[in-house]
C-alpha cells in the first residue's frame, strides 16, 4: 500500500518519525486513525495502528503502545492474516515486554514472532529478533548464548544490507564480550560499530559505541585512549546539538586527573 492511499495527518507523521519527532509523529497517527475510524479501511487502520504503536513505544508510553499493537494483530485476525505484519507486531510487543521486565513474556513472543517471519522469507525482520534474543541472553548473563544470537543477526543484517541493524548489533556484541571480559573481541567490534554508525550519520550511535571502547580501554589500562574516546564524544555532543551527559563530563576529568 503506498503512501498517497493515506491521510495527509499520516504522511505528516511519517515525516516526524523519521526526522526523530516521535511527540509530532504521534499527534499525526492519532489523528490518522480518528479520521481512519469514519471509513473503517482494515488495511490502513493496520498501519495506522502500528506506526503509532512504534512513536508511544520510543517515547515510554508502553501500555499504550502494547495496546496499538494488539490492535494490529485483532485486524489480522478479522480481514485475512499477513504473516509478516503479525510476525513484526509480535517482535514489537516482545520488545515492549522486556522493556517493562517481563523476560518469559517478552521470549514467547519472539519465539512466535521466528516462526511468522520465517514463513514471510523476511530475513530483514529476522535479523532484529535475533538481536533481540542476544539482549535476552545478555540481560540473564548467558554471553555465550548472547554471542551465538548476536552473529546470527550480524548475519543476516549482512544479507539484507540493514546497516542500522549491523550497526548496533556490533555494539551489542561488543558490550557482551566486555562483560566476558574478552576485551580484543570487544575493541573490534566497537570498532565496527562505530564506523558503520559513522557512515549513517548517526551521531548519537556513534557516541555510544565510543563509550563501549572507553570501556575496554579503561579496562586494558590505558587511560589515554579511554580519554580520547570520551573527548570524541563530547565533540559528537557539541557539533550536533545533543544533551551532553554529565556523568561523560566528570569521567572525563576523572581521566584528566590521571595524568596530573
Amino acid at each position: 500500500m503506498s503512501h498517497r492511499d493515506f491521510s495527509d495527518a499520516y504522511r505528516q507523521g511519517m515525516i516526524f518519525a523519521h526526522r526523530g519527532d516521535f511527540e509530532g509523529a504521534r499527534r499525526c497517527f492519532e489523528e490518522a486513525l480518528n479520521q481512519e475510524k469514519t471509513v473503517g479501511n482494515p488495511r490502513r487502520m493496520t498501519f495506522i495502528l502500528g506506526n503509532l504503536g512504534n512513536a508511544l513505544a520510543v517515547l515510554g508510553n508502553l501500555a499504550e503502545a502494547r495496546n496499538c499493537y494488539e490492535g494490529v494483530l485483532s485486524f489480522q485476525e478479522r480481514d485475512g492474516p499477513d504473516t509478516r505484519t503479525i510476525g513484526q507486531t509480535l517482535a514489537n510487543l516482545g520488545n515492549l515486554s522486556r522493556e517493562m521486565g517481563e523476560t518469559e513474556r517478552a521470549r514467547a513472543y519472539y519465539l512466535e514472532a521466528e516462526d511468522f517471519l520465517e514463513k514471510a522469507d523476511d530475513h530483514h525482520s529476522l535479523g532484529m529478533v535475533y538481536s533481540n534474543f542476544g539482549l535476552l541472553a545478555h540481560d540473564s548473563r548467558d554471553f555465550g548464548k548472547a554471542v551465538d544470537f548476536f552473529k546470527k543477526a550480524i548475519e543476516l543484517h549482512k544479507r539484507t544490507g540493514h546497516e542500522e541493524g549491523l550497526a548496533a548489533t556490533w555494539g551489542q556484541l561488543g558490550r557482551t564480550y566486555h562483560l566476558a571480559g574478552e576485551n580484543e573481541k570487544a575493541e573490534t567490534c566497537f570498532n565496527y560499530s562505530t564506523t558503520h554508525f559513522n557512515h549513517l550519520g548517526n551521531p548519537a550511535g556513534e557516541a555510544e559505541s565510543l563509550r563501549g571502547l572507553a570501556d575496554v580501554y579503561e579496562a586494558r589500562k590505558d587511560p589515554e585512549l579511554a580519554l580520547n574516546c570520551l573527548t570524541r564524544v563530547l565533540e559528537i555532543h557539541q557539533r550536533y546539538h545533543l544533551t551532553v551527559k554529565k556523568k561523560d563530563i566528570e569521567r572525563a576529568k576523572h581521566l584528566q586527573e590521571q595524568f596530573k
